[in-house]
């Protein structure tokens, strides 16, 4: 983060807090017992600010409080909300976190009006929603609702789990007066924390409390202006204040210290428990691989059986059933389809490692945090002879060493009985995340065109399309690819399109299609107005229209578009006016484009390159300079006209 930025949010935060009430709910305002009654009460008139001091704001939340019980295995929830006008109503319809048939979940809440009389929710306006046969919701609107008045609810979850670790965020939507969160564990746990970023927490700390055998860890953030969001936001971890949290468990009386070696180990056991090979799954691997010579075809036999066969329902690190429940349903988390796989190679004796791995967009560099919430997928990471493969069975038409964009270039923890640690998962640059498409046109006198288009994706890039195509329809597919046409070619009409193998996963996929446009050139007085670039252009320009940037950038993938149209025009018509070629080059991005005459031909070449995933909000300017120069070379047009 810049200086300048850091002076910026420092000065903002003082006139912020400047226009706040210093405390509005004390600094021991907190319970060691769970009462059964309110928790919290509502703070007195004369310290709630007025919507003058908030004028752009619909609400603002004096109290955002967590408190955890881990002994008792419970959760509280409460907020305290001014609602200043119809823009903050949103804030008074609540659903609860999920809870389970064997959980139980406790909600009260009040309003105050302006007059001060308060209303409280009935029960019978408290809903019960079931999300599936084992998981419940509660759904309530808070009553009496008008602009000016308070909002106040509590949630109570008492759960079968210790929370023993997590990641809280402390800013909202909304402006925030105090965003407090209370942890009151067993002193005889080791706690561990992080905020992020680093010291921008006012309070974290232990207090002294009067029972001798607990022990109160409260973290605060007070005055928080509402969080403001950018496009291409790298993930909130680590530019928003949040905190992660791991407390030590105990097992037999034995104290297990927060470590990825200790994690790594305890998950390796639930694999290994889990997935041990079944008779069914032996003869399945044996079958599977008998013309097999070597072990890399056994495992890559057996890996596209399982991607073939399993599908991952979502992207999870959890693993609830044996194998045999996953084996005869063949479906599953992430993790169990993972698992069946990790369990049909141990069945060939080709012994694979787990890799728990994070999305890239919740975190990119894991804080020495040891806990499980950063992980949301499992990857499996085999030594044959030498060679590394990494099976990601996350896409159903991945390829070997191909990882899923989203898992790439993170930290991953390797799952195994000793030596548990963290590595980076394999990463595609540019150059190998291809897709390349070559358009031939014919136009004729009056302004319409024919065109027949190839398009190329490199394996890496074909992963995704290809997961997409492959569960669609023959009708969807058109679909699909008449809506990407007609994306810049107004009037577009697919005429017919064939598509490559999806279930071929060592090759690139290919997509042909024949389509005609009778609006896409412009006509004025026999002069026609013609875009070369009929199917690939760039908008992000749109998404960078701020003079400036708080937040790093962080764009979806690093990847190479090369697109080449060759454009047939009319023997009666002559190129009076074509673009100036152009190359723009720098160190995360380069864009060219070429113009070129040949006969009664127009060649159009256009490359498009991303470099490097992460930009700093420094190099703001040149980014937005860079993707405005290029959305404006993608409007450009050739003009033609009648010879004579």
């Amino acid at each position: 983060m810049s200086l300048i930025h850091k002076k910026k949010i420092a000065i903002a935060l003082i006139v912020f807090s400047l226009c706040c009430p210093k405390s509005i709910f004390a600094e021991d305002n907190w319970v060691e017992k769970l009462p059964t009654g309110w928790i919290r009460s509502f703070p007195p008139d004369n310290q709630i600010p007025s919507s003058s001091d908030y004028p752009t704001a619909g609400a603002i939340y004096l109290l955002d409080e967590d408190i955890f019980y881990v002994e008792d295995k419970t959760e509280v929830k409460v907020v305290v909300m001014k609602i200043f006008n119809r823009r903050g109503y949103e804030y008074t319809e609540i659903t609860s976190p999920y809870y389970r048939k064997n959980e139980s979940m406790e909600v009260r809440g009040r309003t105050k009006r302006k007059d001060g009389t308060i209303i409280d929710l009935k029960a019978e306006d408290i809903h019960e929603i079931l999300v599936s046969k084992d998981l419940k919701r509660k759904k309530f609107t808070l009553p009496g609702i008008e602009d000016d008045c308070l909002i106040h609810y509590e949630i109570i979850y008492r759960s079968r789990k210790y929370p023993l670790s997590g990641i809280r965020y402390f800013q909202s939507e909304e402006p925030t007066i105090l965003s407090r969160f209370n942890l009151i564990v067993p002193k005889d746990l080791q706690m561990i924390f992080y905020d992020s970023p680093p010291g921008i927490l006012d309070t974290a700390k232990e207090i002294p409390v009067h029972s001798e055998g607990t022990a109160l860890y409260t973290f605060a953030k007070r005055n928080l202006l509402a969080r403001e969001t950018e496009a291409y936001m790298p993930p909130l971890f680590h530019y928003s204040p949040g905190l992660a949290y791991s407390i030590t468990a105990s097992e037999d009386n034995q104290e297990l210290v927060a470590s990825w070696e200790n994690i790594s180990r305890w998950y390796f056991e639930t694999i290994n428990t889990h997935f041990a090979p079944i008779d069914q799954m032996k003869k399945l691997a044996k079958s599977l691989t008998k013309d097999c010579t070597t072990e890399k075809e056994k495992i890559e036999k057996v890996f596209h059986f399982v991607q073939s066969h399993f599908k991952a329902d979502f992207p999870s690190r959890s693993i609830f059933d044996q194998a045999q429940t996953i084996f005869n349903r063949q479906v599953g988390s992430s993790a169990e389809v993972s698992g069946i796989l990790y369990a049909l190679l141990k069945s060939l004796e080709i012994e694979s490692t787990p890799v728990l791995v994070p999305n890239r967009e919740m975190v990119l560099d894991l804080p020495d945090i040891p806990m499980l919430d950063w992980f949301t997928h499992l990857l499996l990471k085999v030594d044959v002879d030498g060679e590394e493969l990494w099976l990601d069975p996350y896409y159903g038409t991945n390829s070997l060493n191909c990882v899923s964009s989203q898992y790439q270039k993170v930290d991953g923890l390797l799952i195994q009985d000793s030596d548990g640690k963290l590595i980076q998962t394999p990463f595609v640059d540019y150059s190998g995340n291809l897709k390349e498409r070559v358009t031939h046109v014919k136009l004729t006198t009056d302004g319409s065109i024919e065109c027949e288009s190839r398009e190329i994706f490199s394996i890496h890039r074909s992963a995704g399309i290809k997961n997409l195509l492959r569960s669609q329809t023959i009708l969807e597919k058109k679909d699909y690819l008449a809506k990407e046409i007609c994306q810049y070619c107004p009037g577009a009409i697919l005429d017919s399109c064939q598509f490559g193998d999806f279930h071929n996963y060592e090759e690139a996929l290919k997509i042909y299609c024949r389509f005609h446009s009778a609006y896409y050139v412009q006509k004025v007085d026999g002069v026609l107005y013609l875009n070369p670039n009929i199917l690939n252009r760039d908008e992000t320009a749109k998404d960078f229209s701020e003079p400036t940037r708080i937040f790093p950038i962080m764009f979806d993938q690093v990847k190479t578009d090369m697109d080449s149209v060759v454009i047939n025009i009319p023997t009666s018509y002559e190129i009076t006016e074509m673009p100036e070629s152009i190359h723009l080059e720098n160190d995360f991005g380069e864009f060219r484009t070429e113009y070129k005459t040949q006969d009664n031909l127009i060649i159009y070449t256009r490359t498009f390159i991303i470099k490097k995933l992460i930009v700093p909000a420094s190099s703001y300017k040149d980014v937005k300079s860079f993707l405005n120069q290029i959305f404006e070379q993608d409007q450009r047009v050739v003009i033609i006209k009648e010879k004579g």
